[in-house]
């Protein structure tokens, strides 16, 4: 993977906000502060995925990205004792759509929302209709990751977590 950086990545036009230097971006880590690492498979291609940390506030995202640049699926984590916790998985499905970046519509999103001590909440929204249901005394040990180093993001961007 070819990592960038950046301060934010904008959906819309698909591009990011306030470039950064790796220096910069690692400095940003190390303080806490927001930065987003953006990896592509090669230097040519549209990026595959996104890293945001703002660990300041305990926080961590990685969003995976189709062949349309749309969010496909994003797992958010939440720093706690030290450690990053799989909060919440999202998965967006856009059906026939070809629809560019943030102008895309989900025709339906699936979320799960973890508890650290085993409930799962699955929400499927399609179409404006909502449903839930929760699960209790679920094993959410492979939701823990260490906190990465800076650049040092295979643990946290493996996309199969079962």
């Amino acid at each position: 993977m070819i990592w960038t950086y950046c301060e934010q990545w904008n959906n819309l036009t698909e591009e990011p906000m306030n470039p950064l230097t790796p220096e910069q971006a690692q400095a940003r880590h190390t303080s806490g502060e927001l930065y987003t690492a953006v990896a592509s498979p090669t230097e040519q291609s549209a990026p595959a995925l996104r890293v945001e940390m703002r660990l300041e506030t305990g926080y961590a995202s990685v969003i995976f990205m189709d062949e349309h640049g749309r969010d496909s699926l994003d797992y958010t984590f939440t720093c706690i004792n030290g450690s990053l916790f799989l909060e919440t998985a999202t998965s967006y499905d856009y059906g026939d759509s070809q629809e560019r970046g943030g102008y895309a519509d989900a025709e339906r999103m699936e979320s799960y929302e973890f508890t650290i001590d085993g409930i799962i909440q699955r929400t499927v929204e399609v179409d404006g209709d909502e449903s839930r249901e929760s699960r209790h005394g679920i094993d959410v040990a492979s939701n823990w990751e260490p906190v990465p180093n800076f650049g040092a993001y295979d643990a946290l961007i493996r996309r199969e977590r079962v």
